[in-house]
């Protein structure tokens, strides 16, 4: 073999794992933005006011059928939960296991993508929390929600009486406690926490 073969050959081979670092550094780049964009909420996001009247919706539970609607809401507080396929909603989904009926009123959890992208939330939610699979992005576009997950909660009049973005049930917890507390208040704010990296 000739030199210049041989130079030739090493510089190929230089500039093949070259190119695979540069790959392997782009796709790393794009993991960590693909995080990031499914945990956080959109900065302008649009939703709808503290104080107005929750948007009627109606379906039945994708596991068992169970009827749910916005008429579950009278006579009691509630939460709903809008998740999608992304990794805070999945863990917010299998924490909800260990909430029960005196931490947090009853819950009422819709998954926008359909029922592919949605399955590790169905695995993962507690039998007890109905899921609404079917119309979810319809009543999520009703609902103005953007990002996920969002939590909405509603009084027993079904008005909105906050909303923000838990990244997990301490951050719900706390939502629901300010925004029921502010019920009674003739103002009400938003109440957003930010997500956190699992």
């Amino acid at each position: 073999m000739s030199l210049s073969f041989i130079t030739s050959y090493i510089a190929l081979w230089a500039l093949v794992v070259f190119q695979g670092l540069v790959a392997l550094a782009l796709l790393r780049q794009l993991a960590e933005l693909r995080a990031i964009a499914g945990r956080a909420p959109l900065p302008n996001e649009d939703s709808l006011p503290v104080g107005t009247s929750a948007p009627d919706f109606e379906g039945f539970d994708c596991r068992d059928g169970r009827p749910m609607s916005s008429r579950d809401v009278d006579g009691g507080e509630a939460v709903m939960l809008f998740f999608s396929a992304c990794p805070t909603c999945i863990q917010l989904a299998d924490d909800l296991r260990r909430v029960t009926a005196a931490d947090l009123p009853p819950i009422m959890a819709f998954c926008v993508g359909g029922e592919g992208p949605c399955s590790n939330i169905l695995e993962k939610l507690p039998p007890h929390v109905p899921l609404l699979l079917k119309d979810s992005d319809e009543i999520a576009r009703r609902y103005q929600i953007s990002s996920s997950p969002t939590a909405v909660v509603v009084d027993s009049r079904r008005v909105i009486r906050g909303h923000g973005h838990p990244g997990n049930i301490k951050e719900l917890k706390k939502l629901v406690a300010d925004s029921l507390a502010e019920s009674s208040s003739p103002a009400h704010r938003q109440v957003s926490y930010p997500t956190v990296a699992n």
